[in-house]
């Protein structure tokens, strides 16, 4: 019986363990959306696991259909963060016209990175590199957009964290386009972030902005783009060395054996 009630306490104890310790800390994962400078309230994002969707009205626009990917905690192939299915923009000025400026900032920490690889953040775009524009009404009104796009790795793992160029392999792409249609969106070559130690947490951000300079009457115009940021972790050579040499090690020791039965 003094058995029986030992293991019914123990169970109720470690029940009571389990419900009130404290949970694992979430990575930050989470969206900014700033117009002309001015970061914007009213941006509703429901993150869900490691996707997530924002839309909302700024002062200036109207963000018509924003999602976010990641694969965070990442893997040896490469941790990945990416403004995806085609974010659209869609300007609200067009009656009175003018120049402004929509950027979104996405942001996730927590990846880790292993150890003795460094990394290399390289920045993508769906659609084969291309942003799509769509003018308001009046085609004779000035309509024009540009778009650019900035990937950052951040090893002081803060939240939206944006190191000077040069410092962790910052990424740009830009592109501009004044009708309807496709647009390339050019990116630069690949940089090498070594100042990550091997264990380190960091974050990535990924940054989109959108300037739209429309004539008055030109009506609503829209753009669109899907875009990631990629921190991949080169294979060791070590390991390319393993796999290509196994079959090899194992025809000598074959060899060995028959030796030795002669």
């Amino acid at each position: 019986m003094t058995n029986r009630r030992m293991l019914c306490l123990s169970a109720v104890l470690a029940g009571a363990a389990l419900f009130w310790a404290p949970s694992s800390a979430q990575a930050t994962y989470t969206i900014n959306v700033y117009d002309d400078g001015v970061l914007q309230g009213g941006i509703f994002v429901l993150p869900a696991g490691n996707s997530l969707i924002f839309t909302g009205t700024t002062t200036h626009f109207s963000i018509t259909n924003g999602s976010g990917s990641s694969n965070n905690p990442g893997s040896q192939g490469g941790s990945f963060l990416s403004l995806g299915t085609s974010e659209t923009i869609e300007s609200t000025f067009g009656a009175t016209g003018g120049t402004h400026t929509i950027r979104v900032e996405l942001t996730q920490t927590g990846w880790l990175a292993p150890v003795g690889s460094p990394l290399t953040l390289t920045a993508s775009s769906a659609g084969g590199g291309q942003f799509s524009i769509i003018q308001g009404m009046n085609p004779l009104a000035n309509q024009a957009v540009t778009v650019t796009y900035e990937g950052f790795l951040d090893n002081t793992n803060t939240a939206f964290g944006q190191p000077v160029a040069g410092s962790t392999g910052v990424i740009t792409a830009s592109a501009s386009g004044s009708s309807a249609g496709a647009n390339p969106l050019v990116f630069s070559p690949s940089s090498s972030a070594n100042v990550v130690p091997g264990g380190t947490p960091f974050s990535m951000t990924d940054v989109l902005e959108f300037t739209f300079t429309l004539g008055a009457g030109s009506g609503t115009s829209s753009a669109g783009i899907s875009v990631s940021t990629v921190a991949a972790v080169p294979a060791p050579a070590a390991a390319v060395l393993a796999v290509v040499g196994a079959p090899f090690l194992g025809v000598g020791a074959w060899l060995r054996r028959r030796r030795k039965v002669s």
